[in-house]
């Protein structure tokens, strides 16, 4: 009885710790339950039954907390990146004029930010996320101020014969990403359109790139020559 016991024990402890090993697993909590499972391995080769069932609830236990680490640091994770979306996009509407323009919904932006660090300071993750996206959709009305044309949605590549266009230069135009390194945003965006999708040095003149938000800006319509952008700031 002691080893049909100790045999669904292990039976279940190994299909706990192998869906672990598909996830986040470098943690104490896996570590432990991977020598946990060892050590009942060894118990029930050496036919201590009692020891194998009680090494393996123990290796089920870490596997468990395991999992709850796991899911922790994925919420913790999303948070963050929602948060840093939040406050560019809250420093995107402050240059905007929003304050002034707009006090309803910045005032709600600000309330949600406070909220969002809050609830991350707390360790309450998806509540954080959840208020950080709160604050765009608090800013999604807000446009520029009047006279300060949206950045360019869209560049057309020039035949430029002193400084060719390639995505490395493109992202650094102030009206673009004001930022180099900023390139494989435009790559990853447009990539499928390219002639060759595994080439991000070949673009040709002509070709329309679709230009992405980075930091909550508004972005509409083409680029056009004719226009003074504000820059997009490169922090």
């Amino acid at each position: 009885m002691k080893k049909l016991a100790a045999i669904l024990v292990l039976a279940l402890l190994a299909a706990a710790v192998s869906l672990q090993a598909q996830s986040l697993k470098d943690n104490s909590y896996y570590q432990r339950s991977i020598e946990l499972k060892a050590m009942a391995e060894k118990a029930f080769g050496d036919g201590d039954y009692d020891s194998a069932a009680g090494y393996a609830a123990q290796a089920s236990e870490y596997a468990s907390l395991s999992d709850q680490y796991v899911a922790k640091m994925v919420a913790k994770a999303e948070a963050e990146r929602a948060m840093a979306q939040a406050r560019d996009r809250l420093a995107w509407a402050e240059k905007a004029g929003a304050p002034k323009a707009y006090p309803a919904e910045y005032a709600a932006a600000k309330v949600e930010m406070e909220a969002s660090s809050a609830s991350y300071g707390g360790e309450e993750y998806p509540a954080a996320r959840d208020h950080a996206r709160a604050v765009l959709t608090a800013l999604s009305g807000v446009k520029a101020a009047s006279g300060t044309p949206p950045l360019p949605a869209t560049y057309t590549v020039r035949l430029i014969p002193a400084r060719r266009d390639c995505l490395w230069r493109i992202a650094e135009y102030p009206f673009i990403y004001n930022n180099p390194l900023k390139w494989p945003v435009i790559y990853e965006a447009n990539k499928k359109t390219f002639r060759d999708p595994n080439n991000p040095n070949l673009i040709y003149p002509g070709q329309v790139l679709q230009i992405p938000s980075i930091k909550g800006e508004e972005r509409e319509g083409a680029w056009d020559p004719s226009k003074t952008y504000t820059p997009l700031p490169r922090k």
